[in-house]
C-alpha cells in the first residue's frame, strides 16, 4: 500500500483517511501480510526531513525486515509491516526492486498493489502484482501543495495512468467521478465515503482527559483540523466579530504557507485562541469540549472533492455542527447547518446552541455510528475479492 502519509505523522496524531482504511483492512480475514510504503519524498529538501523522522527517529518496534542506509522495513503489528525510504529522489527502479526483496522475504501471494499517492504511480503492475487499486483522496490537481512538489501537467498525466491503467478506483466523493469520467474512465469507479471511529470518539478515557479548553467559560465554537488554504479566514473573523461573548477554538497546527494570513486576519481577535497541533488521541477531548462544532471552508474546486473526515467526527461526539457547502455535506443535511454564505453561517452559531439538547446529541451518534471504517473496508474487499476471483 502505498501511502499518501507517513507513519511518523500518523504516530504523532495526525490521521486520515489512509491511516484507518489501512488499519481496518487489516482486520479483514481474508487479508494476510500489508507492507505499507511511506510516503515517499521527491525533493532532497524533504529526503532529507523524511530520514531523519522515519528512518532515524522514527521508533522501530517490530523485528527488523529488510535495512540499508536508505531505506527500512520493519514489523510493526501481525499484519502490518512499515517499508520506508528516500530512494525515490534516485530511481523509482531501486524501489520497486527493494519492495519485490520485501516481497520474497515475507512470502507474499496474492499481491494486489493499493495506493493513495497519484505523485508515484508508474509501480502499477511492476510488484508482482495482481489487481491496481487506487483509492482517490481529494483531487490532488486542485491543491496548492501538491502542485508544487510536481508540475500540475505531469500530476494530470498520472492521473490519466490511474485512470487507464487501475482495475478499481475508489473515491472519497461522487464529485471525483467527473475526473476519471473526462478521462475516459467509467466502469469500476466506486464511491466510498469517509468514514469514522465511533468508539475512539466515545472513549470516556480519551473523552474525560484533561485540556485547556475546560478552563474556558464561555461557549466554544470550536474548530479542530489543520489549518490551511481550504480554510475561510474571512469567514471564522466574522463569526468571532459577531460572537464576542465567545470562544473561538482553533485546534490544529497552522501550515507556513497561510500563517502570514491567520495572522492578519484573525491575529487581533482576542476571542479566537489557538491551541496548535491536536493529537487523534486527546482530539474526543476536545470536541467534547465544543459547544459548536464548525467546518468554514472555502467553495473550491478542491473542496468539492472532498468529504470532511471531521464532520463525521463532530457527529459522533454528537455535537452540533455548522459548515459551508462542501462535497459530502448533503449526507447528514437533516442532523446539522448548512450555510450558503457568510451571513448564515453567522447566524446559525446561536441557533445551533438554541436547538441543541441530549435528544439531538442522541441522533447525531446514531446516525454515524454506522459509518464505520470497517464497513467501507469490507464494501471495498467485496469489489477487490470479486477482481481477483472473477
Amino acid at each position: 500500500m502505498f501511502n499518501m502519509s507517513t507513519f511518523y505523522d500518523w504516530d504523532h496524531g495526525i490521521v486520515n483517511r489512509n491511516y484507518n482504511i489501512l488499519n481496518a483492512l487489516a482486520k479483514q480475514e481474508g487479508i494476510g501480510r500489508i507492507v505499507a510504503v511511506d510516503f515517499l519524498p521527491l525533493t532532497w529538501r524533504g529526503a532529507v526531513a523524511h530520514y531523519v523522522k522515519n528512518i532515524l527517529l522514527e521508533a522501530k518496534t517490530g523485528e527488523m525486515v529488510y535495512g540499508d542506509l536508505t531505506s527500512a522495513c520493519y514489523q510493526r503489528t501481525d499484519k502490518i509491516f512499515t517499508y520506508t525510504t528516500i530512494d525515490s529522489i534516485f530511481s523509482s527502479n531501486t524501489v520497486a526492486n527493494e519492495l519485490k526483496r520485501i516481497e520474497k522475504i515475507l512470502d507474499l501471494k496474492n499481491i494486489v498493489f493499493w495506493s493513495y499517492n497519484p505523485l508515484f504511480v508508474n509501480f502499477a503492475h511492476k510488484l508482482n502484482d495482481r489487481a491496481f487499486i487506487f483509492d482517490s483522496v481529494d483531487n490532488w490537481l486542485e491543491h496548492p501543495t501538491y502542485t508544487r512538489l510536481i508540475a500540475k501537467k505531469r500530476l494530470t498525466q498520472n492521473y490519466q495512468v490511474i485512470a487507464d491503467k487501475a482495475d478499481i478506483i475508489f473515491t472519497v466523493s461522487e464529485e471525483l467521478h467527473d475526473l476519471y469520467r473526462k478521462m475516459g474512465r467509467v466502469k469500476n469507479v466506486t464511491w466510498i465515503p469517509n468514514g469514522v471511529d465511533f468508539a475512539h470518539f466515545n472513549n470516556p478515557a480519551l473523552i474525560n482527559k484533561t485540556n485547556p479548553l475546560q478552563k474556558i467559560n464561555q461557549p466554544i465554537i470550536g474548530y479542530l483540523g489543520t489549518i490551511e488554504s481550504r480554510v475561510d479566514f474571512d469567514l471564522v473573523a466574522a463569526v468571532a466579530n459577531v460572537h464576542r461573548d465567545k470562544i473561538v477554538a482553533v485546534c490544529g497546527p497552522i501550515w507556513p504557507i497561510v500563517k502570514k494570513e491567520f495572522k492578519q486576519k484573525l491575529g487581533h481577535l482576542k476571542n479566537v485562541k489557538e491551541f496548535g497541533r491536536i493529537g487523534y488521541h486527546d482530539a474526543p477531548s476536545y470536541i467534547n469540549n465544543f459547544d459548536v462544532a464548525i467546518i468554514p471552508h472555502k467553495i473550491t474546486n478542491f473542496v468539492q472533492s472532498m468529504n470532511p473526515m471531521k464532520l463525521y467526527d463532530y457527529l459522533a461526539c454528537g455535537k452540533p455542527v455548522i459548515t459551508t457547502r462542501g462535497a459530502g455535506v448533503d449526507m447528514f443535511k437533516d442532523l446539522i447547518y448548512i450555510a450558503d454564505s457568510q451571513s448564515d453561517f453567522v447566524g446559525m452559531i446561536d441557533k445551533a446552541l438554541k436547538e441543541d439538547s441530549n435528544a439531538k446529541q442522541a441522533e447525531r451518534r446514531a446516525a454515524v455510528k454506522k459509518h464505520s471504517w470497517e464497513s467501507r473496508a469490507t464494501e471495498m474487499m467485496k469489489a477487490v475479492t470479486a477482481k481477483l476471483y472473477a
